[in-house]
C-alpha cells in the first residue's frame, strides 16, 4: 500500500522529468519556432521603409515574383471595454521589384502609403 509520502516523492519525481523535457525541447527548437515566427506571424509585413523602397516579409520560399503587387493594409485597434478589435485599414499598393532572398523582398509603393508595420496581401 502507498502512502501518501510515497506518491508526493513519485509525482514530484515526475513532474521534474516532465519539466526537464519540456525546456529541453524548447532550447532544441529554436529554429523551429524561428521558422514558426516568419511563417505566421512575420510574414506580410513591411518590415522597413527607406525613401520611397518598401522592405516586405516575403521572399522566394513564399512564392513572392518580381512584378507582383499587394494591397496595403494598416491595422487600426480599437478598445470596447471586453476584448480589442482589429479593423483593417487599406492604405495603398506595393509592386515587387526585388527578391532578397526566400524570405524577403524589395518593393516600391505605387499608390498611397506603406508604413512600417503595415502588412500586405494580394489583391
Amino acid at each position: 500500500m502507498f502512502n501518501l509520502k510515497d506518491v508526493k516523492f513519485w509525482l514530484g519525481g515526475i513532474f521534474s522529468i516532465c519539466f526537464l523535457l519540456s525546456i529541453f525541447l524548447m532550447i532544441s527548437s529554436c529554429a523551429t519556432m524561428r521558422s514558426f515566427y516568419h511563417a505566421k506571424i512575420m510574414k506580410g509585413s513591411i518590415i522597413e521603409t527607406w525613401d520611397s523602397t518598401v522592405y516586405l516579409c516575403i521572399g522566394s520560399r513564399d512564392g513572392a515574383a518580381v512584378g507582383q503587387e499587394f494591397d496595403v493594409y494598416k491595422i487600426r485597434t480599437y478598445n470596447t471595454g471586453k476584448t480589442p478589435v482589429f479593423k483593417r485599414e487599406l492604405t495603398g499598393r506595393v509592386r515587387i521589384t526585388k527578391i532578397i532572398d526566400e524570405h524577403f523582398a524589395e518593393a516600391t509603393a505605387i499608390s498611397g502609403k506603406a508604413e512600417k508595420y503595415s502588412i500586405v496581401e494580394l489583391p
